[in-house]
């Protein structure tokens, strides 16, 4: 399965030439990809010259991309990809929860019929991928169904605001957000929260959803040496 760009969403629209939407999405992709590491400094030249561009759109998608808070950008040092640590991953991590959880209770209110399918679909589609264990692919299918279920929200303000933070919490990989042996539990959540939705039930979903970011919170906590007691 390709990976998802998350940040597809908001760069649609926003008025890049198209050398520099190429650079962007490229750039964007190897970051989420984890093919360009956390902290790593970024080249403009080198960057040019690997993607057959100029350095004025490299210039220009790092600019975007600082704004989508993949890349940091450091006066007289140059641009970097963003290092996210526990605390900062714990902090984001327990916003955009708050907005899965209004978004689940609305999307509770208009999800379309299509929309239902597809949200099914990514869960039958996890079930498969936790039998396999294949921890990568239920990784992008956990992405892709969280995401989808916001996009049912039908509020593109949040929208917006969910994807920004899931990029930067996507800077800080997988640690603890999934680990072997928690995929059947994680997928049964899914489904309780889709069965809500199904119901039209708009309480019942938030609560689900509530219930199942407490249980990737702990996780985190869990899956990561830098764990700090005062995060709880």
């Amino acid at each position: 399965m390709k990976p998802m760009l998350l940040v597809e969403a908001q760069t649609a629209n926003h008025r890049a030439s198209p050398r520099a939407l190429r650079v962007e999405r490229t750039v964007a992709e190897l970051i989420l990809n984890g093919e360009l590491d956390a902290g790593q400094k970024l080249n403009e030249q080198e960057m040019a010259l690997r993607l057959g561009v100029s350095r004025g759109p490299v210039r220009e998608a790092f600019r975007t991309l600082a704004d989508l808070g993949l890349i940091e950008i450091q006066q007289n040092r140059g641009a970097f990809v963003r290092k996210i640590d526990l605390e900062e991953a714990i902090e984001i991590h327990d916003i955009y929860s708050v907005l899965e959880e209004l978004a689940a209770g609305t999307a509770a209110k208009r999800v379309s019929p299509r929309e239902i399918e597809e949200l099914a679909s990514l869960v039958e589609s996890m079930d498969d991928a936790a039998i396999d264990d294949d921890l990568d692919e239920y990784y992008l299918l956990n992405l892709n169904f969280h995401q989808r279920l916001v996009e049912a929200s039908g509020n593109k303000r949040l929208l917006g605001t969910y994807n920004r933070l899931l990029n930067e919490l996507h800077l800080f990989r997988r640690i603890g957000l999934m680990q072997r042996g928690e995929m059947q539990r994680s997928n049964q959540e899914h489904r309780q929260i889709l069965e809500k939705i199904v119901a039209a039930d708009s309480d019942g979903a938030a609560e689900a959803m509530r219930i199942h970011t407490s249980q990737r919170r702990r996780q985190m906590l869990l899956g990561s040496d830098r764990f700090d007691p005062k995060a709880h």
